[in-house]
């Protein structure tokens, strides 16, 4: 049987043990406390700095309309030349990437902008409704697809509505985008002027483009998302992501697409490009890939070398691409 002193220093051991571990565990707590701010910091400044737009872009060949209301409270620029001989002139509409989550109309380059002004194009460039860049996104959902698509079709409907009052041809209407917003005007090219995206006012205008220029946008969602997107953008609904993907309604006689990607992108990988372009050519439709060695995703050199082709030449080659497929006189 134990004695009283026995069990008193047992008593005393396992105090010792708990005083032992305390220490311990105070700084374990300290260090979740500091990850769990530190995460919450860089979260509150990343949404701070994706709520503050870039300056506005620099036109100094024409008129510039800046942050006209369009659909669902949405903006826009449209920027029109003043010296362009043949009017009405025909529109490139300029769509912006950012995962569906950030990004803004002001994100338009002053290469393809000065390009397209002076080879006689208006140019719009548009704000969509943006998902929930947050970490609680499960509660706030925000502006999950297909709320994107929808506000770029509204977008061309708009503009088409409006074409008089920016002295702009309806029947001339192109578009371009960046990564996701290359996305974007592909599908808007290949769902056509009347589809289930449509929604809206000026619901009995077409908003169909004669033709597309696709900048290292994702084709194929299914393939090439990332779990994050998937439950941000699309809810966490498979459905969605064929619903989103331009390789899933290419069909014969779309409107042309010029696909350029870069072949060092590891955001946007190559295959993607390559799937739409494959698939386009395979119904017959009139579609080019243009691969830029050395180029990264959004132009970045990422190799020593410089990029293959640079922006200048990469605008040259839109403002072709767009001539030859019906903006000419």
């Amino acid at each position: 049987m134990a004695t009283q002193d026995t069990l008193d220093k047992a008593r005393r051991k396992r105090s010792l043990a708990r005083a032992s571990r305390l220490p311990a565990l105070v700084c374990i707590a300290a260090v979740l406390l500091i990850c769990l701010y530190s995460a919450y910091a860089i979260h509150r400044l990343m949404a701070s700095s994706a709520l503050v737009p870039p300056p506005p872009v620099t036109f100094t060949l024409g008129t510039a309309y800046r942050d006209v209301t369009y659909c669902n409270s949405q903006t826009l620029d449209v920027y029109v030349p003043s010296s362009a001989a043949t009017r009405p002139l025909p529109l490139a509409i300029f769509v912006h990437g950012g995962g569906l989550t950030v990004g803004d109309k002001a994100n338009l380059n002053p290469t393809f902008l000065n390009a397209l002004a002076r080879a006689g194009f208006a140019v719009a460039s548009l704000n969509y409704r943006l998902a929930a860049a947050s970490l609680n996104y499960r509660l706030a959902p925000g502006n999950q697809f297909p709320a994107q698509i929808e506000d770029v079709k509204c977008g061309i409907r708009y503009l088409r509505a409006h074409a008089q009052r920016y002295d702009i041809n309806p029947s001339k209407i192109f578009a371009f985008g960046t990564s996701y917003g290359g996305t974007l005007v592909a599908l808007a090219a290949l769902t056509g002027g009347h589809s289930h995206f449509d929604v809206g006012p000026y619901a009995t205008t077409s908003s169909a483009i004669r033709a597309a220029v696709d900048m290292f946008g994702p084709a194929d969602l299914a393939r090439w998302i990332s779990p994050q997107y998937f439950h941000i953008v699309f809810g966490g609904n498979r459905a969605n992501l064929v619903l989103a993907s331009p390789a899933h309604y290419v069909k014969a006689n779309a409107p042309p697409i010029l696909i350029v990607q870069g072949t060092a992108d590891v955001k946007v990988p190559a295959s993607q490009s390559a799937e739409l372009y494959q698939k386009l050519s395979a119904y017959g439709d009139q579609t080019q890939l243009v691969l830029v060695h050395h180029m990264g995703h959004m132009f970045a050199q990422v190799d020593p070398q410089p990029i293959g082709q640079s922006l200048t030449q990469i605008a040259a080659d839109m403002v072709s691409w767009f001539k030859r497929y019906g903006a000419g006189p």
